[in-house]
């Protein structure tokens, strides 16, 4: 231990306490040692941690000199002040798009009606029901039908067809399939139909082919079906000419006289016509029209249907297609 004589070790002791308060030290208590008796022993009130003064400044470790200044204020910078000004921080939901930009959005994130292949391709679904009511063929829409991806329809002038227009374009057809319901399927009927992107047009025929009963009343032809559209008998020859619906090729087909007298002679057929004569046991051609002048026609192969035809009571078609989008 080192002596400094009389009040020296008390001078530093003293002094090295006020360092420590001042830095703001943990001792309580510090006996001095002076000269003289070994029972002259004297305690010094030291400041407690509470007491000792609170630095000022920043946090740190080290004390902090009373004569140090207060940090600056720093001012906040501007995109410009650091050459960034061209920079577009805007988030990006809030960023314009243009146009065509937001029509690319809008197709990717539309997804009504959209079915998702395994393929991760995007389909839609068209399904609805149409019946000839007499005016045409119009969607069913009640409270037991509900047409889907599907908005009108469009009946051919030359009523060999009707259209569905879709409510959609589509990028590729994968199916489309056209029913009969079990009203039409009953009376023969097929159905078959010319699919587009956006568009489903149907058709029909009957492979049944044709037979109609065609007779003289007097004062002109009249077909019992229909099915017989016109008919003429040559003034010269006597060769009586039938019109009527499309048939498909091969072409047959027969007549049989209803007539006690005269019998039937077919002469030549086409897809849409058929030409007989009616002869007397001489084998003689009626020139003029009686009202024994009658026969049975039939056609063989598939008949192409008007679609006015279809007008039946409580028929539909039904129709269910896939599209991808």
């Amino acid at each position: 231990m080192e002596w400094f004589g009389e009040g020296g070790l008390e001078r530093r002791a003293v002094l090295n306490l006020g360092r420590i308060a001042a830095a703001g030290g943990g001792l309580l208590a510090l006996a001095t040692v002076t000269a003289g008796p070994a029972s002259a022993t004297t305690v010094p009130t030291v400041p407690s941690p509470e007491a000792a003064p609170t630095p000022s400044g920043p946090a740190t470790d080290q004390p902090v000199s009373p004569e140090q200044p207060a940090p600056e204020t720093v001012p906040a910078l501007s995109k410009a002040d650091v050459g960034l000004s061209e920079v577009d921080n805007t988030a990006d939901a809030d960023k314009p798009v243009s146009a065509a930009q937001q029509a690319a959005l809008d197709l990717k994130a539309d997804e009504t009606g959209i079915v998702r292949g395994t393929d991760g391709r995007r389909y839609r679904m068209v399904a609805c029901a149409v019946r000839n009511s007499g005016l045409g063929f119009s969607l069913i829409d009640d409270d037991r039908h509900t047409p889907v991806g599907v908005v009108s329809t469009e009946n051919a002038l030359d009523d060999m067809s009707v259209t569905i227009r879709m409510g959609f374009d589509g990028l590729k057809v994968s199916s489309v399939v056209v029913v009969a319901d079990e009203t039409l399927s009953a009376a023969g009927y097929q159905l078959g139909a010319s699919v587009g992107l956006n568009s489903i047009t149907i058709q029909a025929s009957q492979p049944a082919g044709l037979g109609d009963y065609v007779s003289w009343n007097g004062s002109a032809w009249v077909s019992l079906n229909g099915l017989v559209t016109s008919t003429t008998m040559h003034k010269s020859t006597g060769l009586i000419t039938c019109t009527h619906a499309p048939m498909s090729s091969p072409y047959g087909g027969s007549v049989t006289s209803r007539s006690l007298t005269k019998r039937a002679s077919m002469e030549g057929i086409s897809a849409t016509s058929t030409s007989l004569y009616l002869v007397d046991n001489a084998g003689i051609p009626v020139k003029t029209p009686t009202k024994d002048n009658r026969f049975w026609l039939t056609r063989t192969g598939a008949r192409r249907v008007p679609m006015s035809e279809l007008a039946l009571p409580s028929a539909n078609i039904w129709v269910y297609g896939m599209f991808e989008v």
